[in-house]
């Protein structure tokens, strides 16, 4: 008798435990993008995203590099700044406003943007983090790029690189290292790993306010994207 007491004890505790863990997966695919531990304000923004990404680009792939590259440049902080003597930078993309030596306006990335997409139209520095705005000129400005890049590079992971570098560094940056590069021996100017990613027109000194040089943020910009992507493959399908 006590052996089958025993017996139905530790069937009942093996079942108790089987149950515990059966609740713990189910919660675990329950909570979706929360147990992917996704930074900042990315659960709450990402159908933004999708919707941004549905009326203006519903054939990038990999739809992840998106939202990678936001967290690249934002760590998806809604009100994300950047502040040195040389630019000022606002909201999930970074878009900035550019000054020369003389604390004169050079570039504004918001007025760049409205010209582009008369949905920005509203856009000023004023609101510059407004998430709608943000994840709107994010998805047109890296389609514009993409297209840039096409007839540059050999496939799309290559295309992918040279858009975020393009994002980061500019289109005249990444028009210098094919230039570059097609006077290199071995350098295949349609390959941004392993080749553009060698060549580097900006500074080789480290930037004020930066932990690096314009040249290595700008060469390593596309690799980081893309060490960000998997976190993102499922929410993004």
């Amino acid at each position: 008798m006590d052996r089958l007491r025993r017996a139905l004890i530790e069937g009942l505790a093996a079942c108790e435990v089987f149950l515990l863990l059966a609740l713990t997966l189910l919660l675990l695919w329950l909570a979706g993008p929360a147990a992917a531990q996704l930074p900042g304000d990315a659960p709450r923004y990402l159908p933004q995203l999708q919707h941004e990404l549905a009326a203006a680009w519903p054939d990038v792939a990999p739809r992840a590099w998106v939202p990678a590259l936001i967290e690249q440049e934002s760590l998806w902080r809604v009100n994300a700044t950047l502040r040195t003597a040389r630019e000022h930078g606002c909201g999930f993309g970074q878009f900035t406003r550019a000054y020369d030596a003389g604390g004169r306006i050079r570039f504004d990335a918001l007025a760049e943007m409205r010209a582009l997409d008369p949905g920005l139209a509203g856009w000023s520095w004023a609101d510059c983090a407004r998430p709608e705005y943000q994840l709107r000129a994010v998805v047109v400005k890296l389609r514009m790029h993409d297209r840039q890049c096409q007839p540059l590079m050999h496939e799309n992971r290559q295309v992918k690189a040279c858009a975020a570098a393009m994002y980061n560094g500019g289109a005249g940056s990444v028009a210098k290292r094919v230039r570059s590069c097609s006077l290199v021996a071995g350098c295949d100017p349609g390959t941004w790993f392993g080749h553009l990613d060698h060549q580097c027109p900006q500074s080789r000194e480290r930037a004020a306010g930066y932990a690096e040089s314009f040249c290595e943020i700008n060469s390593k910009y596309p690799a980081r994207v893309e060490a960000r992507m998997p976190k993102y493959m499922e929410t993004m399908r």
